[in-house]
């Protein structure tokens, strides 16, 4: 009986949430919307709003019922009604109502986890979505912090993380209310557009500027190759079929908020793009070229924009160039987001160093490599030991060597094993222009006798280092 309970309660609950955000169109126009449960309600105001926009509607029994519980597939359909541009998929003949929300959140690298709505929904949950619509990926903790910061929340008691009380359950009125200020406040200040003419005077990459929409770039560059997380919060669209065109389009709310590539595909009037010298560089930046021949990396702003150019000092020209719109930059992976986010990010970074070393590689004339994933699962052993037993060596305290690892890994007949590892760098981009400037690491990326690459990153936060690197070069005989 009890199997047969729960079945039925969830078929129950089922048909409350279609109530609740299909509604009955009819009865909103009858009514004009004036539900009787909310005349005096302290949310009448934003539901009313709500349902005029198509948003959320009422019960066929004239009620809106601003106090029920309302679960994390039910508040992430309401939130991307309310911001038409994220582009939600249309739904398929059979397909579950909510399946297609949570594709559009996963699209957008939104911290959603509970499809099967097993748990209570709270408000710091709702939080947490609310900031990534924003660009924001947070902790529960932060992005509570961010909403009172900026007037999107007042808590309940009042406007602090206690008073705002993370851990209660989210109402329809509150998840209504949260959606309205956060679409307010993109309304106000225009922050979806950003940027946008600043970015296309000043670069594009593949024809696409800053502050382009999500729909746009598909159009322009097709579906990309793969998506990546970031640790600022967006998400990239990796383009990586033909290196001598790589690209990565970073998104957020459905809009374009970074660019990046070490490639030669960037359409900027002063000349700033990979392969340009330092002295260009130097002259867009501001600085003199003495000051940029001190650094592997350097940020400036351009209005809106936080411009960093990664530089290949060895050759004095400039390797790799990132723009971001400057409320999307600077983020960094805090360790307290969950365990799949920190792996799903090490996974990225390991994908985007093979790309950046194959456009180093093709550049200079060499052959690209293709990823093996034995040398890839040797390479994370590493990065990891090293973190956890305090090293920074090529040889570790058993005495191992790279080809030890390798062969130990599954490849045991090789015609070349070469390693390069770092430690410290933030981020793949960074990771790469350090190889890029140390010219044994550098000989390594551009050996022609390999064929092959396996690439192991590793986040440990109570380490020296906290991010690990290590790439495993390979040719079989």
């Amino acid at each position: 009986m009890k199997a047969f309970g729960d079945k039925f309660r969830m078929l129950c609950l089922a048909l409350l949430a279609a109530a609740f955000l299909a509604g009955s169109a009819a009865h909103a126009a009858d009514t004009g919307n004036a539900f009787r449960d909310v005349g005096n309600h302290w949310a009448k105001s934003v539901i009313e709003w709500a349902a005029a926009n198509g948003i959320a509607n009422g019960f066929d029994d004239g009620t809106f019922r601003p106090n029920l519980k309302i679960s994390e597939r039910e508040f992430l359909a309401l939130v991307l009604r309310a911001f038409p541009e994220y582009e939600v998929p249309e739904q398929r003949p059979g397909e579950l109502w909510y399946l297609r929300y949570y594709a559009a959140a996963n699209r957008l690298n939104w911290p959603v986890a509970d499809m099967e709505a097993k748990r209570e929904y709270t408000r710091g949950d709702a939080a947490r979505v609310i900031a990534a619509a924003h660009g924001k990926l947070l902790s529960v903790r932060e992005a509570v912090q961010y909403l009172l910061d900026n007037g999107l929340a007042k808590g309940k008691t009042s406007a602090t993380y206690e008073g705002f009380a993370a851990g209660d359950p989210l109402t329809r009125a509150e998840a209504l209310t949260f959606i309205f200020n956060a679409r307010q406040a993109g309304a106000s200040s225009d922050s979806v557009g950003i940027g946008v003419e600043e970015s296309a005077a000043f670069a594009r990459l593949r024809g696409v500027a800053i502050g382009d929409s999500e729909k746009a770039v598909l159009a322009a560059l097709g579906e990309p190759d793969r998506r990546d997380p970031s640790a600022s919060g967006y998400t990239w669209l990796v383009y990586n079929e033909d290196y001598a065109e790589f690209a990565m389009i970073g998104l957020s709310g459905g809009r374009v908020v970074a660019l990046y590539s070490n490639a030669d595909v960037w359409e900027q009037p002063d000349g700033l793009k990979p392969g340009a010298p330092l002295g260009t560089a130097a002259g867009v930046a501001g600085v003199s070229r003495s000051k940029l021949a001190d650094n592997e990396t350097y940020a400036f702003r351009v209005d809106d924009l936080r411009v960093t150019l990664y530089l290949d000092l060895i050759e004095d020209t400039v390797e790799g160039l990132l723009i971001e719109r400057s409320d999307a930059a600077g983020g960094r992976f805090s360790g307290s987001q969950a365990r799949q986010a920190r792996e799903d990010l090490e996974r990225a970074y390991e994908r985007q160093i093979l790309d950046l070393t194959n456009v180093f590689r093709l550049k200079n004339g060499r052959e690209v490599l293709v990823w093996n994933g034995i040398a890839a699962g040797a390479a994370r052993m590493h990065s990891e030991d090293m973190a956890v037993r305090g090293f920074f060596e090529h040889v570790n305290p058993d005495g191992e060597e790279p080809w030890d690892r390798v062969a130990a890994a599954g490849l045991p007949d090789y015609r070349a094993v070469g390693e390069n590892i770092a430690a410290g760098y933030v981020d793949a981009f960074e990771a790469h222009t350090g190889w890029v400037n140390s010219p044994g690491h550098r000989e390594n990326l551009l050996d022609d006798s390999y064929e092959e690459l396996g690439v192991g990153v590793r986040y440990v936060a109570d380490s020296e280092y906290v991010w690990y690197y290590t790439q495993n070069f390979y040719a079989s005989w």
